[in-house]
């Protein structure tokens, strides 16, 4: 455990309690050893388990929303995976995924304020995110096709801020045009126009 703190009382109850109260979290969000120590008592190493965390954020919004959702979270070296499954994923999908990415923004919104640090959250729904990042590709590379024709700035439509991102990526590398997100909020659109000679 990699940011553990120690807690030490008389029984194993007591030891919890003392580590919830002061990493200020419910049982059910501890990752935690125990040891017996020599003078009788009970020690504790806890920290916050970024799963456990994000699965009882997640599980309280899908109930909110009375969504029949199933999450299954999985962290590796990189990120906090989860992928989503179930008869109201299309909601989330819908409109380009705008109600998933929203979902993902909140969830890494919750880790950034209750761990120092983390690794980012990635949610998808049956491949959701791959099909959309070639779909984001091709209208990236529509929308410099017509800006270098047109000589002119090119709107594209409202996105979230992971659809901004793709945009972004998929012409990174394009001498032709450069890309820029405009308005304010989270969803914002992305100017597409040929790029500056200095």
């Amino acid at each position: 455990m990699r940011n553990a703190r120690k807690f030490k009382a008389q029984t194993l109850d007591a030891a919890l309690s003392r580590a919830c109260l002061e990493l200020n979290a419910r049982i059910g969000e501890l990752r935690y050893e125990v040891e017996d120590c020599a003078d009788g008592e009970i020690e504790v190493e806890a920290e916050l388990d970024p799963v456990a965390v994000l699965g009882l954020f997640l599980s309280e919004a899908v109930r909110a929303g009375e969504l029949e959702v199933v999450v299954r979270l999985d962290e590796n070296d990189e990120a906090v995976e989860g992928e989503l499954s179930g008869s109201d994923c299309g909601l989330l999908t819908a409109g380009g995924g705008k109600g998933l990415d929203a979902l993902q923004y909140l969830s890494n919104r919750v880790l950034n304020r209750r761990l120092e640090h983390h690794h980012p959250v990635h949610l998808d729904s049956d491949g959701f995110k791959e099909r959309r990042s070639y779909q984001l590709q091709d209208k990236a590379e529509e929308a410099a096709d017509e800006a270098l024709r047109k000589r002119a700035p090119v709107v594209m439509g409202l996105m979230t801020p992971a659809a901004r991102r793709e945009i972004h990526l998929a012409l990174a590398d394009d001498p032709g045009v450069e890309t820029e997100s405009d308005g304010e909020g989270f969803l914002k659109r992305v100017v597409v126009r040929p790029r500056r000679r200095r």
